[in-house]
């Protein structure tokens, strides 16, 4: 009686059809996860824009406008400035979406890196060794080419 439950348990057929999607699930793309929704998604790129044109527009006017003698120390804070508010945009545009995106690319790509095997450092400086010795002769060669060159066309033209 055992043997005809394990029989019935393996020849269960399971429903592998899918249920359709719906319209409105299939405007968002298979896999694609939303951390934000659209409305901030997009706020934060505009937001983005903004500060880096802030930043290129206010560097101009600044050097343009507002300082004629310009001291280093001035020059230095400006630029300063300049650096700080795009770090600032970059900053917004990863608590964006694609933002989200490539931070999970990041942290993939770091785990990765850890299961590279490195060669040794005698194998780094042997492998080194080996190709600019290989550069060497190849430049060697294609030096005496040219002068060979050179010396039938002297001669042809001459």
């Amino acid at each position: 009686m055992s043997e005809n439950k394990t029989k019935t348990k393996q020849t269960k057929v399971v429903n592998t059809k899918a249920p359709k999607a719906n319209v409105k699930a299939a405007e968002v793309k298979k896999g694609e996860e939303l951390f934000v929704s659209k409305p901030v998604n997009l706020l934060l790129w505009l937001l983005s824009f903004a500060l880096l044109i802030a930043a290129i527009g206010g560097n101009f006017y600044y050097t343009q406008h507002y300082v004629i003698d310009e001291s280093s120390l001035q020059r230095l804070g400006r630029v300063a400035i300049v650096i700080a508010v795009i770090v600032i945009a970059l900053g917004v545009v990863l608590f964006t979406n694609k933002g989200h995106k490539l931070l999970s690319f990041a942290r993939e790509s770091y785990i990765e890196l850890k299961k590279v095997v490195w060669p040794t450092r005698p194998e780094a400086v042997q492998t080194t060794i080996i190709v600019f010795v290989a550069v060497s002769l190849v430049s060697l060669f294609l030096y005496l080419c040219d002068v060979v060159f050179l010396q039938i066309v002297r001669a042809i033209t001459l």
